[in-house]
């Protein structure tokens, strides 16, 4: 009876951490930047952007969608998208990074004027407080 009632708490607390991502921080809104865009992930974003980022980090879940927040692994992806801003061949990307750290990693890239080709430019690690101006220095550097 007690192993049985201890699967079962275990079971609605992994339940309860997929549907409300539990660990997640709450995110600021950033207000896009003069003469960028704000691009849907991932939609509206260039297949080698999604290539090169896939390359650098792994699979990452679209914004609102599942991720493991925390080392408790229940979906398999422990990043997830946040924005993702464009100025001419600049592209920047926030991301969420669960684990037993939790951080917002910004990327940025150049993307070829043709879609084809993404560069890898820079990477800084952000948190809550810092990701929008993190996200602006990364967009004009």
């Amino acid at each position: 009876m007690r192993l049985s009632l201890l699967l079962f708490r275990v079971m609605l607390t992994a339940v309860w951490m997929i549907g409300s991502d539990a660990n997640a921080d709450q995110l600021p809104t950033c207000r896009t930047p003069a003469g960028a865009t704000i691009r849907s992930f991932p939609n509206d974003i260039p297949v080698a952007l999604l290539n090169a980022l896939k390359d650098k980090v792994g699979d990452v879940a679209s914004p609102g969608d599942p991720f493991d927040s925390t080392d408790v692994l229940v979906v398999g992806r422990n990043r997830r998208a946040i924005f993702v801003w464009n100025r001419g061949e600049r592209w920047v990307v926030a991301t969420e990074h669960g684990g037993p750290g939790y951080n917002d990693p910004v990327f940025a890239f150049n993307v070829s004027s043709d879609g084809l080709n993404a560069a890898f430019v820079a990477a800084e690690t952000a948190f809550p407080e810092t990701i929008c101006s993190i996200a602006n220095e990364l967009l004009a550097r």
